[in-house]
């Protein structure tokens, strides 16, 4: 089962939970974008910030601002070293080294020429009936993106992918989708600059093969501490 009730999704994350900032969905669209959904020429990931404001956007390879966002979600083909090589992370500032660029963009996954045409957000509880939801994504504390992210952990062992250095846009947009994962990622300086990110949170991103992993967690949540030391704690176990 790979769907969920979106409102009742919501409901889970902000009432009882209670994450920091809106849960956004995103939609992959291969035929373009959905009705209603208005274009934004912003960094591909400020659509999360433009959706948990409450609007329903998206970007496409005529609607954007930012080159390597669009090399990421694979619309430009063509792309020369300024981006495949990271060369722009060099030119305007003065950390990264020519061998760390190339190999922090190497590392970093992009989805391949023609997957999507066009990446469309939206606040999770206001997508409209029949727009499918791919992955969930809320900026968050990390006590809260580590229970999220490890949901699909407890409920069936597979580990999240935790990502510090690549760009946030192929953090939450790229690698959810190749590797059908859960992943938490700090982002890059430009992506929680973006996305106005406080430096005691993270970014989670939920693909949707694990949202049932996340209502089970929450619908299951219990811990009974007393019980747990004595279990796997000496000093704690019955006389």
């Amino acid at each position: 089962m790979t769907t969920v009730d979106a409102k009742y999704l919501n409901e889970l994350l902000v009432d009882r939970m209670k994450v920091k900032r809106r849960p956004v969905a995103l939609t992959y669209c291969t035929d373009g974008p959905p009705p209603g959904y208005e274009p934004v020429n912003v960094v591909a990931c400020a659509i999360v910030r433009e959706a948990e404001s409450g609007r329903k956007i998206y970007v496409d390879a005529s609607h954007h601002d930012c080159w390597v966002g669009q090399h990421h979600l694979g619309w430009l083909p063509d792309a020369g070293k300024l981006i495949t090589e990271g060369e722009y992370l060099t030119m305007a500032q003065g950390f990264f080294t020519p061998e760390g660029a190339r190999r922090n963009k190497a590392q970093t996954t992009s989805l391949p020429t023609g997957t999507i045409r066009a990446l469309a957000a939206a606040p999770l509880d206001e997508v409209p009936d029949g727009v499918p939801i791919d992955v969930l994504v809320c900026v968050t504390d990390p006590m809260r993106v580590m229970q999220i992210a490890g949901a699909a952990s407890a409920r069936e062992g597979t580990f999240p992918i935790g990502e510090v250095g690549p760009s946030a846009c192929a953090s939450l947009f790229a690698t959810p989708w190749l590797t059908k994962n859960s992943v938490f990622a700090t982002g890059d300086g430009g992506g929680r600059m973006h996305n106005r990110v406080g430096p005691t949170d993270m970014f989670v991103a939920i693909p949707r093969e694990h949202f049932r992993y996340l209502v089970e967690l929450v619908e299951n949540f219990r811990i009974d501490p007393e019980q747990m030391r004595a279990l796997i704690m000496p000093s704690h176990a019955p006389a």
